[in-house]
């Protein structure tokens, strides 16, 4: 019998059967009656009580029968409402996905002519897996995490911390394997992301635990990313380490030049050595250059383009800006020396040019008065010790979690993908550690 079920866009029932298409019309004792869906058409049909089998068949319809295109459509968002429900994958790639299954199914099938488009079903695909949530809460000083959220996926503890304080809540992922692992580390690094943040809150920050290779251990999400609630953070971790037995002792900290990151771990670890990235420092170099109007001066793809500038200008103006950069790479007792030799030397004609100087000086280089001091961006020390100068495999994550999370999700949806995510990290530690174990170093 060619019958089956499909789903309206705001999931009501909707019964397939011989090229047309029913909705429920009313319940009996004995058996249901279904409608015809199309309009004014009234033919109906009666169903048995548990829907497996035909008590009266239909008259002859007044409308005309769906296309194959039409069940097609039906039948292929069912299936994505039902995948929606049962798997945690994003919702674009389910789409993407059943798309490529009907070209499969039927190659000589023109799709694109005739399939909605994902923004116009997506409200529905959402709809039906947010059932499978609690009610998402409306403000964060109210909501409560139901017992279950607050479990990895084996029923250990996964929640470490759920504060609110004022008009700001905390809430703080981890489990035992990753806190053990962050306090195995002597080194640090942490970033903050935007893209991926439930609802209600700011950011989601992410301390991540280096020993040969590179482990997310602990995530929050905060509604406010001052240098208290850093402060905070590092002081719920120490406790709870404490409580677990373990120490947390990093002795260098890779993070941006966010301030209040930079005090906070200062704060709560007073000896700790705290370096910048280098690739956010390259880069905060560059926009300076982009803000004085220096583009087409220092940049060569750009300078080819005029023919205001010598070819012996662009070249020093290249050699300034990239000893500006390497700043960063050089002794530190080298570092002034080389930066007034640069100026002395290289500085280009441009009326900006003494603005970069100016901007080099007081930001980076100045011993007594720059903004950032020396030992928090100049990576010599890392760069001969071969540890990680940069948050780069930190923003790569942040890439990733793009790719697993939709764009602000629900909170009960960001907390399923986490727990997953978090089980998937401790068999990429066990896998690196196993590598190192094996050959000796993570790199072999």
């Amino acid at each position: 019998m060619d019958m089956y079920f499909t789903t309206t866009n705001r999931n009501a029932l909707v019964l397939n059967y011989k090229g047309f298409q029913y909705t429920l019309k009313r319940e009996h004792k004995d058996n249901n009656e279904w409608r015809c869906r199309t309009r004014p058409c009234t033919t109906s049909l009666s169903l048995s009580r548990d829907s497996k089998s035909i008590i009266r068949e239909p008259d002859v319809h007044t409308c005309i029968p769906h296309s194959s295109e039409e069940f097609i459509v039906d039948a292929t968002v069912a299936r994505m409402k039902k995948r929606a429900a049962q798997e945690t994958l994003p919702i674009p790639q389910i789409y993407s996905q059943e798309i490529v299954k009907i070209r499969i199914d039927n190659p000589t099938l023109d799709t694109g002519s005739f399939f909605p488009l994902l923004d116009s079903i997506d409200a529905s695909l959402y709809r039906r897996r947010a059932k499978n949530y609690p009610k998402l809460p409306t403000n964060v000083e109210d909501f409560v995490l139901p017992d279950g959220w607050k479990l990895g996926l084996h029923g250990e503890p996964f929640l470490l911390v759920d504060e609110t304080y004022g008009k700001n809540r905390l809430v703080m992922f981890a489990s035992d394997w990753s806190i053990r692992f962050l306090s195995s580390c002597s080194q640090w690094h942490s970033d903050g992301t935007f893209k991926c943040r439930p609802l209600l809150f700011e950011q989601v920050y992410i301390l991540f635990g280096f020993n040969n290779f590179m482990i997310p251990c602990v995530y929050c999400l905060r509604t406010k990313k001052d240098e208290n609630a850093y402060v905070i953070i590092l002081q719920h971790l120490l406790t709870i380490a404490s409580q677990k037995g373990v120490i947390l002792n990093p002795t260098r900290i890779t993070c941006d030049f966010e301030l209040a990151t930079i005090n906070a771990f200062r704060a709560i670890f007073n000896a700790v050595h705290i370096s910048g990235c280098f690739f956010h420092y390259a880069q905060s170099l560059w926009r300076k250059v982009q803000e004085l109007g220096l583009t087409r001066l220092v940049n060569p793809s750009n300078a080819r383009r005029s023919s205001k500038f010598s070819n012996e200008a662009r070249k020093n103006a290249k050699d300034w800006f990239m000893a500006a950069i390497g700043l960063a790479l050089i002794p530190p007792n080298l570092v002034e020396k080389t930066w007034i030799e640069a100026m002395d030397e290289k500085t280009p004609t441009h009326r900006s040019s003494v603005k970069f100087n100016d901007y080099m000086v007081s930001t980076y280089v100045d011993i007594t008065s720059s903004r950032y001091p020396m030992e928090l961006w100049n990576v010599n020390d890392a760069l001969r010790k071969n540890l990680p100068r940069t948050n780069n495999h930190v923003e790569g994550y942040n890439g990733r979690l793009g790719s697993l999370f939709p764009v602000h999700p629900h909170l009960f949806r960001f907390i399923e993908c986490l727990r997953d995510e978090h089980v998937y990290q401790h068999h990429l530690a066990e896998q690196s550690r196993a590598h190192v174990a094996n050959t000796g170093s993570f790199f072999a």
